[in-house]
């Protein structure tokens, strides 16, 4: 939790800008109409142990000091009435929280941006950035070179690691793969029951699960972490299924229409950045939520690498420090992931 972890003050404006995120992104859809399925539906994070509990409590208590969040606690013999399980000591609900739907967000981001005149070149290799006499900088691409005032690079876990661009960034920023399935088709029915509130929901796993009702609230959509490296494979779907039937046993049986995995990114603290290094500037580390923070940080970097705007992030700062022995590949993260699920097994003993 941010306010242990990084302090009260600190915390609390986080908490603060939070708000003022979620309330742009919803602006920013209806003004310019991006039917993304936003829906401000609350999220549900089940606790996975009784001290997890306790501290969810604290981090309530702390969330309702600051205007525009509403958290509160649901006992375990209250539980049902969100989700219906019986692995959870209860847990929070905070109503602020909501969810769309991505790729309909990106398509619908994308067409207003080419409408007002950027020019998106796909699938074009960036092989390097130099500096130039007169202060600009040169963009090398696989299709030719780019001359620029300004660079904002917005590449987070997809840096790459083959060519010297975007070095700067990756040896501070780890990828992990995250992977979602669906189910097959359950009926609205089946869904409300085992989610009554039609949520978004997650957990207090070292291995964070998220989960909701599809869009049409007719299928169930889980994620976690991902155990493949390029390409999902039965292995995750099974690790998927496994975790997903153990807080919705009566998924057992079901089928898996869906799956597929992506990248997000990571900085040592897990907080997001916006930086500048060598008149380069940067936003990356959402770490899991991506779909508020990216739209903002984003919005962030490029007021200040144009000088404009009134406050900026919480997040603005130095660079996040780099790791040692590494430069984008993260070897180590196998033996991460393997300590955090041997974690999750003891506090539960069979997660």
């Amino acid at each position: 939790m941010i306010s242990k972890k990084y302090g009260e003050t600190f915390a609390d404006e986080v908490y603060a800008e939070a708000i003022e995120a979620r309330l742009d992104l919803t602006k920013f859809c209806e003004e310019v109409s991006i039917n993304c399925e936003l829906q401000m539906t609350g999220r549900f994070t089940g606790a996975l142990s009784v001290a997890d509990y306790d501290t969810q409590a604290y981090e309530a208590e702390r969330l309702n000091k600051v205007k525009g969040h509403k958290a509160y606690m649901v006992d375990r013999k209250d539980q049902h009435s969100e989700i219906a399980t019986d692995l959870f000591h209860g847990g929070v609900v905070r109503e602020e929280i909501g969810g769309f739907h991505p790729a309909k967000f990106f398509v619908g981001l994308l067409r207003c941006a080419e409408k007002a005149g950027v020019c998106v070149f796909s699938n074009t290799t960036v092989i390097d950035i130099n500096n130039e006499l007169n202060g600009k900088k040169s963009i090398i691409t696989k299709i030719g070179t780019i001359i620029s005032g300004k660079v904002i690079t917005a590449t987070n876990a997809y840096t790459g690691t083959r060519y010297r661009v975007g070095r700067f960034l990756r040896k501070r920023l780890v990828p992990a793969q995250s992977a979602i399935i669906v189910t097959e088709k359950l009926g609205f029915e089946r869904v409300n029951a085992l989610m009554p509130m039609l949520r978004m929901y997650g957990d207090t796993a070292s291995l964070y699960s998220y989960f909701r009702p599809t869009p049409h609230q007719d299928r169930i959509l889980f994620g976690s972490r991902s155990f493949d490296k390029v390409d999902a494979t039965d292995r995750t779907v099974k690790y998927l299924k496994r975790k997903l039937v153990l807080i919705l046993p009566e998924l057992s049986n079901c089928g898996i229409d869906y799956v597929w995995l992506g990248n997000v990114g990571f900085t040592r603290a897990q907080l997001p950045v916006v930086f500048e290094d060598d008149d380069i500037y940067y936003a990356a580390g959402y770490a899991r939520s991506g779909t508020v923070w990216a739209f903002w940080l984003g919005k962030k970097v490029a007021e200040q690498a144009m000088g404009i705007g009134n406050r900026p992030s919480v997040f603005c700062g130095s660079s996040p420090h780099r790791l040692l022995l590494y430069d984008g590949k993260p070897w180590f993260l196998p033996v991460i992931q393997y300590y955090l699920a041997l974690k999750d097994w003891v506090k539960i003993g069979q997660y």
